[in-house]
């Protein structure tokens, strides 16, 4: 006798799909709680990890103001790499952490970089800035007007200032008393050279549809209200930090980049951690490409790797989805690179 065939719709099989969709149902949510448990120890993971790391960061910078001065060096070179450590840790766990605990990490990191440079700065001093009497021989031009650092010029003396001057001490208080600045200068050609610039910190502020070249390699580079300017530097030891700069073009090689509310600037870059922007529109990043004679040189003397450069790895701190690319910021097309820069 054959045996009975299930017609579709029938009893039983409505009571067999039900069955399987109640299953299916537990089966899902089972899993659902088993991802909610794993992204929730991830997170206390992540917390217990990044904080107790922070924690001994913050340990190290408390101990450096009585440490012998023969030790700083290390010791900042030390809680310069925790740090970079811990950036990249938190950019790594992203994908499980909530909103706010990747900006409240942020903070934190924010916090331990000021208080770093606060004290490297102030613990640390670079050697005083001053003019030097050799006069530099450059090739002849007929159609530039650089003004040189390390020449006899008024025009230095006005819009090259020794960070310990009267008249900038609400500068040289906030960039150390060693900082060579330009200030304030409108439709200038500037340059200054390795002998000066050389494990100097440097400051560019209030500068308008200038080109600055820098030569040799810097400690750190501060750029603050720029407008319409071309600032070309050689290698920088550690950080390149810019603000409120608008319509530029920058090319530099550096440790780290921090840059803040800006807008429709264009960087060509060198930088072996990665870039970082925030409040910040119509960013365009390429690679580094401007070169000159003792480049590699200076590449050595600042520590830093020609062959690491991470030029499009940027970090929006106002961009914190893992899945879409951030709108602040964009790769320059290479056929609209700069080949030249003379």
């Amino acid at each position: 006798m054959d045996p009975p065939v299930v017609v579709e719709g029938s009893l039983p099989d409505r009571i067999n799909k039900r069955d399987r969709e109640r299953k299916n149902v537990i089966e899902k949510r089972r899993e659902e709680r088993q991802q909610l448990a794993v992204e929730s120890e991830q997170s206390s993971y992540f917390k217990e990890t990044f904080y107790s790391s922070c924690s001994k960061v913050k340990d190290m910078l408390n101990t450096v103001s009585s440490a012998p001065i023969s030790t700083l060096p290390s010791i900042f070179d030390k809680v310069n790499k925790e740090i970079l450590t811990l950036k990249n840790y938190l950019h790594q766990s992203k994908m499980f952490l909530k909103v706010y605990d990747i900006r409240k990490a942020q903070e934190n990191l924010q916090m331990l970089e000021s208080d770093a440079l606060e004290l490297e700065t102030k613990l640390l001093p670079k050697k005083k800035f001053g003019f030097k009497n050799r006069r530099v021989v450059k090739k002849p031009s007929d159609n530039t007007h650089d003004v040189t650092d390390g020449l006899k010029d008024l025009k230095i003396s006005e819009g090259i200032v020794n960070g310990s001057g009267n008249q900038n001490k609400k500068l040289s208080s906030k960039h150390g008393d060693s900082a060579c600045m330009l200030l304030g200068k409108v439709d200038e050609r500037l340059v200054l050279d390795a002998e000066n610039v050389n494990k100097n910190d440097v400051l560019l502020s209030d500068l308008t549809r200038c080109t600055v070249r820098i030569y040799g390699a810097p400690s750190t580079l501060h750029m603050v209200n720029l407008k319409q300017c071309t600032i070309l530097v050689g290698p920088i030891s550690s950080s390149v930090f810019a603000h409120d700069c608008s319509d530029c073009t920058f090319a530099f090689a550096c440790q780290q980049l921090r840059l803040h509310s800006s807008s429709n600037c264009t960087i060509y870059l060198h930088v072996t951690s990665r870039a970082i922007i925030e409040d910040c529109t119509k960013i365009r990043v390429a690679p580094y490409n401007w070169s000159y004679e003792d480049q590699l040189s200076h590449f050595n003397l600042a520590g830093l790797d020609p062959k690491i450069n991470n030029w499009n790895c940027v970090d929006d701190f106002n961009w914190l989805s893992s899945e879409k690319s951030s709108p602040n910021w964009s790769v320059l097309e290479p056929e609209s690179r700069l080949k030249s820069w003379d």
